[in-house]
């Protein structure tokens, strides 16, 4: 089973010599040990990990992903061991009949939209005979994919799984409600996301949290934040243009076409898209080429700088930072402790 449950992830690669620790002789407070000395003075976990700041709190949330996700790993394969051992079978043959069972062979018109999405990736040559062996492939694969999860899904469900390990505690951070949204106005949890739409990352990210959200729907609102990344230069007009269709109600559908389109975000393109997308053109022009959305991009990248944003994508589920492009599963577990508490 061990190519279909990727073995745990190890903490440390190798050791490092360490010098041994200078003596304290300074009474310290219980439950905060010292880290280093100089002088007389000595320099506390506790002050150690303020300084650090956001960083420190970043690591432990990895941490506590990584503990969760390796314990996880652990059980998926006790609960297989279980299930295969009863019906007679190897961990793997025991996973690929049930992979197979139910499976069906991807359409032409679902091979034919999978190559429209990755058309502007492939050689012009390419035509969609040529890949379309590849396209079948990957078609089969994300539906075997979500076809384990499912089964994992329900072997934890049957074997009464629990994640038992509490998150670490950290501060929460405060944003108003401003900002396009997809989901209830009144949800138990708001996920605000700050993005670049030059972050190839953030593109998968969007789409990893927009699919988790649609599972809770009475639940869970996503709020979207401008964050334009100083490498990126085209970021910022990016951002303007999509703020000019959400005067048009049109956000969130301009959001999705240029993370679609990653490679045409220069202003010709940003005006073309408009076109695609059915907005009122002179009305979405004179909003882009006006600059008078550049406040609004401005307001939300502070927001995000007042808030510990260094890149994106970064997310906030009520308020408890969850960075990076996160699996599924984190955005999961993360919204079913705020629905829990």
């Amino acid at each position: 089973m061990r190519h279909l449950v990727a073995p745990c992830l190890a903490l440390f690669a190798g050791c490092a010599t360490v010098p041994a620790p200078a003596q304290v002789h300074a009474a310290v407070p219980v439950g905060d040990p010292p880290v280093v000395r100089v002088g007389e003075r000595v320099i506390l976990q506790s002050e150690a990990d303020k300084r650090a700041g956001e960083e420190f709190f970043k690591l432990q949330d990895q941490l506590y992903e990584l503990r969760v996700d390796s314990a996880e790993r652990v059980a998926i394969e006790l609960l297989v061991e279980q299930e295969a051992k009863k019906d007679g079978l190897s961990e793997d043959a025991w996973v690929e009949q049930r992979l197979e069972t139910g499976l069906r062979e991807p359409t032409e018109g679902e091979l034919q939209e999978l190559f429209a999405k990755v058309k502007k990736n492939l050689p012009e040559e390419a035509t969609f005979a040529d890949v379309k062996p590849q396209l079948r492939r990957a078609l089969l694969r994300d539906v075997k994919v979500k076809r384990a999860r499912e089964i994992f899904e329900e072997l934890k469900r049957r074997a009464g799984y629990q994640v038992l390990l509490s998150p670490p505690d950290r501060p929460r951070k405060v944003f108003d409600g401003s900002g396009p949204g997809r989901g209830p106005a009144n949800a138990r949890v708001t996920i605000v996301e700050f993005a670049d739409f030059q972050c190839p990352y953030c593109s998968k990210a969007s789409d990893v949290v927009k699919k988790v959200a649609a599972e809770y729907p009475a639940d869970v609102r996503v709020v979207f934040r401008h964050f334009p990344l100083a490498n990126h230069p085209l970021a910022p007009k990016a951002a303007e243009a999509s703020a000019c269709a959400n005067e048009q109600g049109k956000f969130w559908e301009y959001h999705d076409h240029l993370f679609a389109n990653p490679r045409d975000l220069d202003e010709t393109a940003l005006k073309a898209h408009a076109v695609t997308l059915g907005l009122e053109v002179k009305a979405f022009v004179d909003c882009l080429e006006s600059g008078r959305m550049k406040a609004l991009v401005e307001k939300d990248r502070r927001a995000g700088e007042a808030a510990g944003v260094s890149g994106t994508p970064a997310f906030f589920v009520n308020g408890l930072p969850l960075a990076g492009a996160q699996p599924e599963e984190a955005f999961r577990r993360a919204i079913d402790r705020e629905l829990g508490r």
